[in-house]
């Protein structure tokens, strides 16, 4: 679902909605997609908050009555923060490092490409188009909706190519016919934590190589692969 939101998110964002719209919800693509988007946050908010009733939780634990004291919740936070067990640590250092490296591709890919684009491979004339911003962040979105693509067919192959921790007990029994090469790819699939260790090393492989780009397809092909 979340992959289907990013690409018609993105998808938006690669059409001239000025020529579309008019200047009816602002006069820059930017003006027009922050309200595109704000429409689409409280329409789905809005649909949550109606459509769901939460159950009224009553505290019955001493420790839930003092919930209250904020210093003894800042506590807590911190003391459980110290004292992870090393495993749950780890994770979370590599999450933290890893969304360091996030931060710049969610914030500024589109931008990236898009300058890339015009330092590398636009003409004289597009360099002197009077909405040369707003021609930076279309063709950074389609960079973004590959991105999306990519996400998207992820969504459902890795499922099926990732070897998940319920199937420890699990005895496949394939029909004969196809039984030698369904042995064959469950033997050699990754754990989750292969699979996401790949994940970061894939997405600082594309970071390190950022650099490098010489052109706004060679970029496109760098935020692809963070796709995965």
């Amino acid at each position: 679902m979340v992959a289907v939101g990013h690409l018609i998110g993105y998808t938006a964002g690669t059409i001239d909605l000025k020529k579309v719209l008019g200047t009816f919800l602002g006069d820059t693509q930017f003006k027009q997609l922050a309200l595109i988007s704000g429409f689409a946050l409280l329409f789905t908010n809005g649909i949550t908050s109606w459509a769901v009733t939460e159950r009224v939780l009553i505290a019955g634990r001493e420790s839930d009555e003092k919930s209250g004291d904020i210093f003894r919740i800042v506590r807590q936070i911190i003391r459980t923060t110290l004292h992870l067990p090393p495993r749950i640590q780890s994770i979370c250092w590599a999450q933290f490092w890893a969304w360091i490296g996030w931060f710049p591709f969610l914030f500024y890919s589109s931008t990236w490409v898009g300058e890339t684009y015009f330092r590398f491979d636009a003409s004289h004339d597009v360099k002197e188009s009077k909405d040369a911003l707003g021609d930076i962040g279309r063709i950074g979105s389609m960079a973004l909706v590959v991105f999306s693509m990519v996400t998207f067919a992820g969504a459902f192959l890795l499922p099926f190519l990732v070897k998940s921790p319920d199937e420890e007990g699990f005895t496949p029994r394939p029909p004969s016919s196809i039984a030698g090469i369904v042995t064959t790819i469950t033997k050699h699939r990754p754990d989750l934590l292969t699979a996401w260790f790949f994940g970061h090393f894939i997405f600082a492989g594309a970071m390190i190589l950022a650099p490098f780009a010489a052109s706004f397809r060679f970029a496109t092909v760098l935020v692809a692969f963070c796709g995965m």
